[in-house]
C-alpha cells in the first residue's frame, strides 16, 4: 500500500475498506502540492474529481453580488471535497482555496466508479458518509436559524473541534484555528463582532484563546 494509505484508511467513508480494499483506492489514487492560496476550483467550475486533505487546509466559499465572501466549510486533515462530482459531472457550487500549502489525494470519477461496483462494502459506507454530510447540512441550517451570533460562533468552533481538534481531557484543542475575518464570514457577521462574542466567551470559562490555538469544551451546549 502507498505511504498514504493509512490516511484514506481514517477517512469517513473509506473506514469500513479491508487492506486490500484501500491497496486498490491507492493504486487510483495520486498526491499533489497545491501552494498557499491555490484556486483549487471555482464557482461554475466543472469537474468530477475528490480531493483528500493529506496536510494543510482549504476554504470553501461563496461571493455574493457585492464581492462579500461567505465561508461554508474550513477543510483540514483527512477531511475530503467534491464527493459528489464523483458520481456525475457537476458545476462546482463554491470556491475552494488553499489557507496554506497543501497536500491532496485526488481521486477521478471514472476510476472511482470502477471501484464502487467492484465493492460493495464501499458503496454501502458511502452512503452512510453522504447521508452523514446532509445531516451536517441541515444541522447548518437550523443553527442560523435559531442561534443566536454568540452561539452560532461556538456552534462553529466546535464543529471544527470535533473534526480536527485534539481531546485532552474535558476539553478540545483547535491548533491553527480559524481567523476571526473567517468565523465572521462563517458566522454572517462582522470581525467586530466575532471580536466582541470571543471575548464573551472567553470571560463566561466556555472558551481559551492563545493566538490561532482555541480550547473548548467538547460537547457544545447553548
Amino acid at each position: 500500500m502507498k505511504v498514504y494509505g493509512d490516511s484514506i484508511r481514517n477517512v469517513g467513508f473509506f473506514s469500513a475498506l479491508n487492506d486490500r480494499e484501500l491497496e486498490m483506492v491507492s493504486k487510483i489514487a495520486h498526491a499533489k502540492t497545491f501552494n498557499k492560496g491555490y484556486l483549487i476550483f471555482e464557482e461554475g467550475e466543472k469537474r468530477d474529481t475528490l480531493y483528500i486533505v493529506l496536510k494543510g487546509r482549504v476554504k470553501v466559499s461563496l461571493y455574493d453580488e457585492d464581492g462579500r465572501e461567505y465561508i461554508l466549510d474550513i477543510i483540514g486533515k483527512e477531511g475530503f471535497f467534491g464527493e459528489l462530482s464523483l458520481f456525475e459531472e457537476l458545476s462546482g457550487f463554491a470556491n475552494v482555496v488553499t489557507l496554506e500549502s497543501s497536500d491532496l489525494l485526488i481521486i477521478r470519477r471514472n476510476d472511482f466508479m470502477r471501484l464502487l461496483m467492484e465493492n460493495p462494502a464501499f458503496a454501502v459506507s458511502m452512503i452512510r458518509e453522504l447521508s452523514t454530510r446532509l445531516r451536517a447540512a441541515n444541522e447548518k441550517l437550523k443553527t442560523f436559524a435559531f442561534l443566536g451570533v454568540e452561539g452560532r460562533i461556538l456552534k462553529y468552533l466546535t464543529d471544527i473541534g470535533e473534526r480536527s481538534g485534539v481531546k485532552v481531557k474535558d476539553r478540545v484543542i483547535i491548533e491553527n484555528g480559524p481567523t476571526q475575518v473567517e468565523i465572521a464570514s462563517a458566522c454572517g457577521c462582522s470581525r467586530e463582532t466575532v471580536s466582541r462574542m470571543i471575548k464573551n466567551l472567553v470571560e463566561k470559562g466556555r472558551i481559551s484563546v492563545l493566538k490561532k490555538q482555541y480550547t473548548l469544551r467538547p460537547v457544545y451546549a447553548p
